[in-house]
């Protein structure tokens, strides 16, 4: 019984870990999957192994990933919009153009990190760190971003292509002290 426990969760950790679109997340499900492999080995009668298992699967490996994948820096995008904090709320379902702007940033190996805000967009880009600054409004949709990083290009031409039946308007920031975009 304890057995078929195990093996069913190697199975499902195993999905889990392939299906998440967070690396980070990957990383952890698999570190949880050497985990349970390594007490899998002990119900087997191989202890030599699901120490080895243990020490360098779920743990070595695992603190490898993730110190490699904290390289890796997340894609912030801040939202503000110009209702009120109710639509705000409403608008977490996200706008369509935003899903897919965040599923094209994921297909470019980058994990996007969407931020709503209910804060005015001259106060995000005076003050918050940010790859991308959207403010949308009733009938315009404006995106801040640094005019040094290469990707504002590739999201630019991106929007153009995908959804130019929107006012999107692209404006290209120098980079501050205060932003690290």
């Amino acid at each position: 019984m304890t057995e078929n426990i195990f093996l069913i969760a190697l199975v499902v950790l195993a999905i889990v870990a392939l299906n998440t679109k967070k690396l980070r997340r990957a990383v952890v499900y698999l570190g949880a999957f050497s985990l349970v492999s390594s007490f899998v080995y002990l119900l087997y009668g191989a202890p030599d192994v699901a120490i080895a298992e243990a020490i360098i699967g779920s743990t070595i490996t695992t603190v490898l990933y993730l110190v490699a994948l904290r390289k890796y820096q997340v894609f912030s995008i801040y939202y503000a919009n110009s209702a009120n904090d109710q639509n705000l709320r409403q608008l977490k379902n996200e706008p369509p153009f935003l899903t897919s702007l965040e599923a094209f940033l994921i297909k470019r190996e980058m994990e996007p990190q969407l931020i709503y805000s209910g804060e005015p967009i001259e106060t995000i880009l005076a003050q918050e760190k940010f790859d991308l600054a959207i403010h949308h409004t009733d009938q315009d949709i404006w995106i801040y971003g640094c005019a040094e990083d290469y990707q504002i290009d590739a999201v630019e031409e991106y929007l153009l292509a995908n959804h130019s039946d929107l006012n999107i308007h692209l404006i290209r920031c120098a980079e501050g002290d205060d932003n690290e975009a």
